[in-house]
């Protein structure tokens, strides 16, 4: 299924303050298929030079967490944790996809200008993106974020929130959002387990559960990569 149309609905309205923040959600435990989830995500990984964590091998002792956010503006967020020993390291990838007919030149940049200008973030790197009827141009960097922030702590949340080792994804009839939500994936050795989160807008506070706190998690530490607002001198 194609979702051409609705992408560039998306990136046509991204320029509006409103549209550009990430929404509020609501958790639930099922998700779609591994596939349809990790359709843009396999790219984003690519374009940043990685492989994708169900196909990466780690040491015995090493460990890696990959917490995908996906809303309905853009930048997505990307959070990648590593752990070696007491070792604690992570990073914040900002990723956003770009779709086109037929030539990849067409494809919309003003995302990227929209990054560009809100975001302190490194060289934005691309890749011409295919799957199935779906042609898209992926785009990725690596915010800089303010300060230094404790990563042990934040794994130790994630673990709190999210689903154990061994949880899997349990497919869905309607497929229709299979891109929007928190998806959590996680590595130990030769381990390796993903969660997903089926996420809805909603209108209200989000109701307690994990989704809403991963979201909140991430969106903290995003806030940490964003520029301050210029202020016109008179």
């Amino acid at each position: 299924m194609s979702r051409l149309t609705f992408a560039t609905t998306l990136l046509l309205a991204v320029s509006s303050p409103l549209i550009a923040q990430q929404a509020a959600f609501t958790a639930n435990d099922t998700g779609p298929s591994t596939d349809a989830i990790f359709e843009t995500k396999d790219a984003a990984i690519a374009t940043a030079g990685l492989a994708p964590l169900s196909r990466t091998p780690l040491k015995k002792g090493e460990r890696e967490v990959r917490i995908w956010y996906s809303g309905f503006g853009n930048p997505q967020y990307l959070v990648i944790i590593k752990q070696n020993g007491a070792n604690v390291s992570g990073r914040l990838m900002l990723w956003w996809d770009q779709y086109y007919e037929s030539n990849p030149a067409s494809a919309d940049v003003r995302v990227d200008n929209f990054v560009r200008r809100g975001y302190d973030c490194g060289p934005i790197s691309k890749r011409d993106s295919h799957f199935g009827e779906d042609r898209w141009i992926s785009s990725i960097c690596e915010a800089k974020l303010k300060g230094s922030p404790d990563w042990k702590a934040f794994l130790s949340e994630v673990e709190a929130h999210a689903l154990s080792q061994s949880g899997t994804v349990t497919p869905v009839d309607d497929q229709g959002d299979e891109n929007w939500g928190i998806t959590v994936e996680r590595r130990s050795g030769a381990i390796y387990g993903v969660s997903h989160y089926h996420t809805a807008l909603t209108l209200a506070a989000p109701e307690p559960g994990r989704g809403p706190k991963l979201q909140d998690m991430v969106g903290d530490l995003a806030a940490a990569a964003k520029r301050e607002p210029v202020v016109a001198q008179h």
